[in-house]
């Protein structure tokens, strides 16, 4: 049908008569063509560049992103025809030459031409189907990407690696840098036409052509040499002459307009990276996300193809108690698979396995660090005379400081975020920056259990408290595949767990006082309790839905250890076999895989995770046993 319309527009206006009543006009990126709400009297034809149609929500208040109008097209002609005013928002996503045929010569030619109207009316038809803001944002990913340097970093041979990488992905890419200063509107355009991706690459002397390139591009990365801190000002763009709610529309990607931030980092002989000053970065250019690149770290590269290309991988991790040992297994057995982990989030104890793979420790530093801190002895037997809590919150505190210092969450090697409840304002609190270890004790502090946190001014305690399973705020930070690991149950506790000992001599005897008295029990179920419909609400968000069950796992059940990893292993192992596609691809895909585990069972008995009998992607067949997993307690760990 593209193109019936497209010979039907170049015969209306090739014409004779209707070329001298016809127009030219230039529209740089990020200006307005119409709004909704003004009187439709022209057709417009867009030679080059790309329109954005945004619509308003029902309640007036916000705009979306609902199509996107590309060379060839036309635009207006559906108020034009039906006489009423425009209802759509057109903005230029890059600079755009537009032909312009006044609605009398429009109305004139067409006597003459039905088969103009035809087409026309078929692209209307077509439009309204696809009309909605949910599917136009689906099918109008980015794909025009700026990097931009913000000090005297060369920013070319970084871009070099990351198309290199996009190309692995099988994709072309095009590359733009001053050298293309010179070039047309049809150029850019035409490769844009060309190729999946097209990449513009600025330094920091070049400022015209940053201007120029930066309204050709759906997204920008600033870049920076994280070590030299002459940047002070923020790079000139176009949406600096905008209006609030133009710079809006201006994200086709329903995230910040903001730019991404990329600091280079210098690294150690083992390939880590040494982070420090990121938080003062970040103030200063106030990043949507920011993102850490070693010097020489050809994974580091791949990361940031993967992101711009939406095969990047975020996962997420439940709250749960001892049965969040569970995710230490995923881990390992994701890391066997050879799968990347480009964003990590958590909730409560999800929270504390998060901090750990964020921090890229290998499998042997999370086994021996996670059991020094929560299995060897109880971080809940400090008992108090609960005037806040049960527990003084002391021991907790203690090895939080041990293992994670003074590491800031903006300092982390990927990107982080962990949720505490704020009984102050009723809300969620999110952790994006701060000190790791605080923002963590806050995430894991019990009601009743454990003393909260006080921070400015505001009470915070355990994330599961309001969210146990933060999978749609993952969902909302990147692009690609979201990866949920859920040991959360809706459904009632087991009435066992709350048993009065028989004896207390026994109890003291046998160690199950470590675990608490089993009030503690009541008061961790009942903070953490989730509702059904919140539950899968937060599992659909999930493209690959990972649900352990760690059979005879309470949330107190420290000691548990081995088991709760070994479930976490064996269903991961098992959803991988399972998959039918590449897991970066999965969302690109629209493609997802959810065990069929209902959110809420009305017993107390377990369930038994689906067994998957026939391996079709994932882990490749090695021969080797992975009915356990790998045995990391003797393993070397570096000193910390």
């Amino acid at each position: 049908m593209a193109d019936t319309l497209e010979t039907a527009l170049a015969k209306l206006f090739n014409t004779s008569s209707t070329l001298e009543e016809a127009s030219w006009i230039t529209l740089s990126g990020g200006s307005r063509l119409f709004s909704a709400g003004d009187e439709s009297d022209h057709l417009y034809l867009l030679r080059s560049g790309r329109l954005g149609v945004f619509r308003h929500d029902d309640d007036q208040q916000g705009l979306h992103l609902i199509g996107i109008i590309k060379p060839g097209e036309p635009a207006g002609e559906m108020s034009l025809i039906a006489g009423t005013p425009h209802t759509s928002t057109l903005i230029a996503l890059r600079d755009c030459e537009l032909m312009v045929l006044p609605k009398e010569a429009f109305l004139r030619a067409i006597e003459t031409a039905p088969d103009v109207l035809l087409a026309l009316s078929k692209q209307m038809i077509q439009r309204a189907r696809e009309g909605t803001p949910r599917e136009g944002r689906r099918h109008n990913t980015p794909n025009v990407f700026a990097f931009f340097a913000l000090n005297d970093i060369l920013v070319r041979p970084l871009v070099d690696k990351i198309a290199g990488h996009i190309r692995t992905l099988g994709y072309s890419v095009a590359i733009f840098d001053k050298d293309n200063h010179g070039s047309t509107f049809d150029t850019f355009s035409k490769a844009e036409a060309e190729n999946d991706y097209v990449l513009y690459v600025a330094e920091k002397p070049e400022s015209h052509w940053r201007l120029l390139s930066s309204r050709q591009v759906d997204h920008t990365f600033w870049i920076a040499d994280a070590r030299d801190h002459s940047a002070r000002e923020t790079p000139e763009t176009p949406t600096g002459t905008l209006s609030p709610e133009d710079s809006q529309m201006l994200d086709p990607l329903g995230l910040q307009r903001a730019p991404d931030l990329i600091l280079i980092q210098a690294q150690e002989s083992d390939g880590r990276k040494i982070i420090a000053h990121t938080k003062s970065w970040i103030d200063t250019f106030r990043p949507a996300r920011w993102f850490h690149v070693g010097d020489h770290s050809v994974q580091d590269a791949a990361r940031i193809a993967r992101i711009v290309t939406g095969h990047s991988i975020g996962i997420v991790f439940s709250g749960g108690g001892a049965r969040a040992f569970s995710h230490i297994g995923a881990v390992q057995a994701l890391r066997e698979a050879h799968i990347p982990i480009d964003f990590v989030c958590g909730s409560s104890m999800g929270g504390i396995v998060g901090a750990c793979v964020a921090q890229e420790w290998s499998e042997a530093e999370i086994d021996e660090n996670i059991r020094a801190a929560f299995v060897d002895s109880s971080p809940l037997d400090d008992i108090t005379f609960p005037f806040l809590a049960l527990t003084g919150g002391k021991k907790v505190d203690e090895r939080l400081t041990k293992y994670f210092g003074e590491v800031l969450i903006e300092d982390l090697p990927l990107p982080f975020f962990c949720l505490s409840s704020n009984l102050t304002s009723g809300t969620i609190k999110v952790h994006k920056g701060g000190l790791m270890r605080q923002a963590l004790r806050a995430s894991i502090s019990l009601p009743g259990i454990m003393p909260p946190v006080i921070e400015e001014g505001q009470v915070l305690v355990d994330g599961a408290v309001m969210r146990s399973f933060p999978a749609l705020m993952m969902r909302n930070t990147h692009l690609g595949t979201v990866i949920g690991v859920d040991v959360t149950r809706a459904k009632g506790i087991d009435p066992k767990t709350v048993e009065v000992p028989k004896s207390l001599p026994t109890w003291f005897l046998k160690g199950d006082w470590r675990k608490g008295p089993p009030i503690v029990s009541i008061l961790m179920r009942s903070a953490t309790i989730t509702t059904a419909a919140d539950l899968e609400q937060s599992r659909l968000a999930s493209d690959l839905l990972i649900i352990p069950e760690p059979e005879g796992v309470e949330i107190r059940d420290w000691y548990a250890y081995d088991l709760a990893v070994e479930s976490g292993y064996q269903t991961t192992v098992d959803s991988l076999a399972k998959l039918e596609h590449p897991v970066t691809q999965l969302r690109k895909l629209g493609v997802s895989l959810h065990p069929n585990i209902p959110a809420f069972t009305p017993d107390d008995s377990f369930i038994t995770p689906p067994k998957f009998e026939k391996p079709k992607y994932g882990l490749k067949n090695t021969g080797r046993v992975v009915s356990k997993p790998m045995k990391l307690g003797n393993k070397p760990v570096p000193k910390m």
